[in-house]
């Protein structure tokens, strides 16, 4: 009852511990490291790159709009591509950036289709769908590359190091491709919504199911490949280690809830990507 009263207050002391430290974090990650170098590497960053960053966000930001598409669709009530857009579009914009997705998305997406005939309880299936469609994308990208790629997970900073044998990465890779199999066989089976806790929440279809994990990869790809693109073209080629790096990077920032991942997500693709510089 005093957390309930009191949540707006402790909302903001947890997101300024998190952002402490990260920030004390990144201050021990980048101790070696001068402004010099980093305005050096800053300038060897061409107009051609940042061009093609800006492309493939922009890209990355118009997949995203099919998170509301397919949510809307599982719950029965599809809308206009456009009203679909925008929701889509607007939660990510305030989620992605301000943290705390499940409040900061939904408040956008009450906005967004404000006059349909979408309820309060559909938003809150919107969101939970959504979610689904993303940590979907997520398991199945991060799956993938620890199973195909040797050494893609690894962490290094100072004498600390974690470079696990390629069995054990393929290990953690196949059981992360198990449970996404799993959910497509739970798809498949299931013929009625889930009733937890009280809440009716839809089963996607199978093709639901596939177009979901699809729609979330291609997404997480494209942005991973935003940030990739700014880093020096002969580090290109380590694409698999990087997306690795993203993924790990992105779940953290989520889990600590820091707005944007400011100082989260920066830590974690430092010590996760030894094979680039820092400064870079």
């Amino acid at each position: 009852e005093w957390a309930g009263r009191n949540r707006n207050w402790l909302t903001g002391v947890f997101t300024l511990f998190v952002l402490v430290i990260a920030g004390l974090a990144l201050a021990e990650i980048l101790r070696k490291v001068s402004l010099a170098d980093i305005q050096i590497a800053l300038a060897k960053i061409t107009w051609h790159q940042i061009g093609l960053s800006v492309a493939l966000c922009a890209l990355s930001y118009f997949v995203l709009t099919g998170y509301d598409v397919l949510a809307l669709r599982a719950i029965g009530k599809p809308q206009r591509y456009l009203r679909a857009a925008l929701g889509s579009f607007t939660a990510y914009c305030f989620s992605h950036n301000l943290g705390f997705a499940p409040i900061t998305g939904a408040a956008a997406r009450w906005r967004a289709y404000r006059g349909t005939n979408i309820t309060p309880s559909d938003i809150a299936r919107i969101v939970v769908l959504a979610g689904v469609t993303f940590w979907l994308g997520i398991f199945v990208l991060l799956g993938f590359f620890l199973v195909s790629f040797p050494g893609a997970l690894r962490l290094e900073h100072g004498r600390f190091s974690f470079d696990p044998p390629f069995a054990v990465q393929a290990a953690i890779g196949a059981i992360i491709l198990l449970g996404a199999a799993v959910y497509l066989w739970t798809c498949w089976q299931q013929s009625g919504p889930l009733r937890i806790l009280g809440w009716t929440l839809p089963v996607p279809s199978l093709k639901q199911a596939l177009a979901q994990y699809a729609l979330a990869a291609t997404d997480i790809a494209i942005a991973s490949a935003a940030l990739l693109v700014l880093l020096p073209p002969e580090t290109w080629h380590q694409y698999p280690d990087f997306i690795v790096a993203y993924v790990v990077a992105i779940v953290v920032a989520l889990l600590t809830h820091a707005p944007g991942g400011l100082g989260v997500f920066e830590a974690v693709i430092l010590v996760t990507m030894p094979e680039v510089q820092k400064p870079e």
